[in-house]
């Protein structure tokens, strides 16, 4: 495999979604390429929400 060519642009896709805004369980987030269209690539997560001692909102994916 040539690693030169395929890495050859440094960003693949990309994503940005508040994180207060997706609702906890599994859910697809759809992937952007450099000029803002969507892609076929997609990130399949599971977001789970949790209040600490101190209150705050903690988020994992």
């Amino acid at each position: 495999m040539d690693d030169d060519r395929i890495s050859s642009d440094d960003l693949a896709a990309w994503a940005c979604f508040r994180l207060d805004r997706l609702a906890p369980g599994l859910r697809m987030l759809h992937l952007y390429d450099s000029n803002g269209l969507i892609t076929k690539g997609v990130l399949f997560v599971r977001i789970r929400k949790t209040v600490s001692p101190s209150q705050a909102t903690t988020y994992s994916m």
